[in-house]
């Protein structure tokens, strides 16, 4: 098999014909073997259903039927752990990333790169998207030290041992981009276009992007914790400094009231406010331990389906 596509799908009724009949368009004139493997992240609409009736029509397609909603990462190690392809080509179901730009993600392989990045140009997500995702890889670049891509998406061009390695790694919470750095591998950006979404809503909200930012925050860097110790130590040193200041100005005679009760609560407040913080960050990562100890699969898979050829009546 030469290229292996991985699609996460979740209640995606209305793209997943437009999205197999597009992947097909300009996959089958290239001459390449190729896979086409639809991950339902548990639909709860007819996503099911199409998948079903495309699998009589479409001999390339594979469905893994998640036993309940994972995820997309934990979808994505799936059709990944399940892929044969020399290369695995990953993309969403909404069609904002066209298929017809991926001709030149594949032409970027003879140039020795594992990964090619699919870079947005003229994103049609809306404006606080950008900028929270924007915000979001630029601290994990510069502020947590994380080697994330900057032009970092989920349309990309994989090396399958590349993708298949990454996938196997025993940790619960992957964040794919972050773990190809780790492993080294040389990556691309290419410029291509990015289109609206075909059908539906987006399910990536500002709860996902928080839980993403929480994963890679506490995943791969341990700057948080000192981070925190570094705040706390200079609190502790200005209570100290002004401790002393208040004990210099009583020995030489300077009145000193009791008088202030506004900066004293807010004191109060910022301290236990960054106590909370502090706990918070340290509680996340105990919940990572928690949840790696517990050592349960990331997802059961209930049903994988293939194309059947028909037998000719007799």
């Amino acid at each position: 098999m030469d290229l292996s596509v991985v699609v996460p799908v979740l209640n995606e009724e209305g793209n997943v014909e437009a999205l197999i009949e597009r992947l097909c368009a300009v996959l089958r004139p290239t001459g390449e073997r190729f896979e086409l493997i639809v991950v339902d992240d548990g639909s709860s609409d007819s996503t099911p259903l199409r998948l079903r009736r495309l699998l009589q029509s479409v001999p390339e397609l594979r469905v893994l039927r998640l036993a309940r909603n994972y995820g997309q990462e934990a979808a994505v190690q799936a059709g990944m752990l399940a892929s044969r392809g020399r290369w695995v080509i990953q993309t969403d179901g909404d069609l904002q990333n066209p298929p017809e730009e991926l001709p030149k993600l594949l032409a970027e392989r003879a140039g020795g790169y594992e990964i090619i990045f699919g870079a947005r140009q003229h994103r049609r997500d809306p404006w606080h998207r950008v900028v929270a995702s924007r915000l979001l890889v630029w601290v994990m670049r510069h502020l947590l030290g994380i080697a994330l891509p900057p032009d970092v998406t989920t349309f990309r061009v994989i090396d399958g041992e590349v993708a298949r390695y990454i996938a196997r790694l025993p940790e619960k919470r992957k964040f794919f981009s972050a773990l190809a750095g780790w492993a080294g591998a040389r990556s691309i950006s290419v410029p291509v276009a990015h289109d609206e979404r075909h059908s539906g809503v987006t399910k990536y909200n500002l709860a996902r992007l928080v839980n993403h930012t929480f994963d890679l925050m506490v995943g791969f860097s341990v700057r948080p914790l000192r981070i925190i110790g570094a705040a706390g130590s200079l609190f502790a040193l200005a209570g100290v400094g002004f401790a002393l200041y208040r004990i210099v100005q009583k020995l030489l005679g300077y009145p000193v009231t009791l008088e202030g009760y506004t900066s004293i609560f807010s004191a109060v407040v910022i301290l236990g406010g960054f106590q909370l913080i502090a706990l918070s960050v340290i509680g996340e990562y105990v919940g990572r331990i928690f949840i790696q100890s517990q050592d349960r699969p990331l997802y059961r898979v209930a049903e994988e389906l293939a194309h059947v050829p028909t037998e000719p009546e007799p």
